[in-house]
């Protein structure tokens, strides 16, 4: 049934492309005919206006046709005629022919969008009764376990910030598009599209989430989807395309490469939600470009933003450059279950001074994270020597499982992450 809508919408498609394809063929014939019958009418009138402006009559709109057209006084001795009265017909009979033409074209053109403006609404409306329908599907075999990617998540699972996040987004009235922004958001083409695009940029406003993982999880939640539809993603992309969203792919390159695709709202974007009403906050990749050199520091803004993704997975509460007294700056502050950490991610060695300015925070403690197990163990050892004990972890082991990626729907707030305590 899926790979008969798919097909289609793909036909549906190319026929409105064709249509739209004839119906600019025509205009332009309908164009080159406007400029011949000037020639012929007005030929003294159109030279002046292009002596004045070289671009005319090219950029002239219909409002400027009618215009011309109403200035100047036409005759029947410029050429519109031959003597026999030839020329006359022969531009009538084109004239209807093309009219009829673009009506046609027209009212094709006007149907086929509307099929295919249905068509998505329904593959829309399918996807989710089948992502809704794979949820609840039991295993097969006894003693199977059901997949964690079709796993749906509540509320309660889901540290603080998601979880009101998902809370408010739940119980939201979604607001109509405004007039102003109605070709960027497209509210006709799917209701259900229309809903996930207010839902995404409600989470990037008021939470000032910024990773696309993290974006994925709260409107799953609230949509009650598994996370690896597109029916979630796809908005996303859209809201950048039409430009009231800001995309960048950040990466880090040493010790190994990784990276995260990050999100903030464009001018547009902010416009938009003021006009909703919302007070937007500062996004997390935002405050690192304002705080913390995040541009020039790409890789250090990876790590921070990396890290807190993985301790929200991981049930913790993540603040990131937090407001502290004191000398020191950490990188996070995590919270979970009374448990508090101030956090310093660290791809390199660090420095002495840095480790007592945290520990200064932690009651004589330090929270690590470095790039990976090798990191790790040498950021171990330093603070050691310095009598310093804490707790650590490190980007490559809560990522990886050996050299594979792991899929962040399988990681759980059951799953520590610290994987050292000293």
């Amino acid at each position: 049934m899926e790979a008969y809508r798919e097909r289609a919408l793909e036909d549906i498609l190319n026929a409105e492309r064709e249509l739209r394809q004839n119906a600019e063929r025509v205009a332009r014939e309908y164009r080159a005919l406007v400029l011949e019958l000037a020639q012929r009418l007005a030929g003294e009138a159109l030279e002046a206006r292009r002596r004045d402006n070289p671009a005319i009559p090219q950029v002239w709109t219909a409002a400027d046709w009618t215009a011309f057209w109403n200035g100047v006084s036409v005759g029947t001795g410029g050429g519109w005629t031959k003597p026999n009265g030839n020329g006359h017909e022969a531009l009538e009979r084109r004239i209807v022919q093309l009219e009829g033409e673009l009506t046609a074209l027209r009212e094709r053109l006007e149907r086929a969008q509307m099929e295919a403006a249905q068509e998505r609404r329904a593959r829309e409306e399918l996807q989710q009764r089948l992502d809704e329908a794979k949820a609840k599907e039991k295993p097969k075999q006894k003693g199977e376990a059901r997949r964690p990617a079709e796993r749906i998540l509540t509320p309660a699972e889901l540290p603080e910030l998601w979880r009101k996040l998902v809370e408010e987004m739940s119980g939201m009235v979604v607001p109509p598009a405004p007039e102003r922004f109605k070709a960027q958001l497209k509210p006709k083409e799917s209701g259900i599209r229309y809903r996930r695009k207010v839902l995404v940029l409600y989470a990037v406003a008021r939470g000032g989430i910024s990773s696309r993982m993290e974006i994925d999880r709260v409107v799953s939640v609230v949509e009650g989807l598994s996370e690896r539809t597109n029916s979630v993603r796809r908005p996303v992309d859209d809201l950048v395309k039409s430009g009231l969203l800001v995309s960048d792919n950040i990466r880090m390159y040493r010790p190994f490469e990784t990276g995260l695709a990050v999100y903030r709202l464009s001018e547009d974007g902010r416009a938009l939600c003021a006009l909703w009403g919302w007070t937007v906050v500062e996004s997390e990749w935002e405050r690192l470009l304002r705080l913390h050199q995040g541009a020039a520091q790409e890789a250090h803004s990876v790590m921070a933003l990396a890290f807190a993704l993985h301790a929200r997975l991981r049930g913790w509460d993540a603040v990131i450059l937090p407001e502290v007294e004191g000398a020191a700056r950490p990188d996070l502050q995590v919270e979970r279950d009374g448990e508090r950490w101030y956090v310093e991610v660290e791809r390199g060695d660090g420095s002495r001074r840095k480790w007592k300015n945290l520990a200064a925070l932690n009651d004589g403690r330090v929270a690590l994270c470095a790039a990976n197990e090798e990191g790790r163990e040498k950021l171990v050892r330093d603070c050691k020597a310095e009598r310093l004990g804490g707790v650590a972890t490190d980007l490559k082991s809560l990522s990886f499982i050996g050299d594979e990626l792991r899929k962040m729907v399988d990681i759980t707030p059951a799953e520590p992450l610290w994987l050292e305590r000293w």
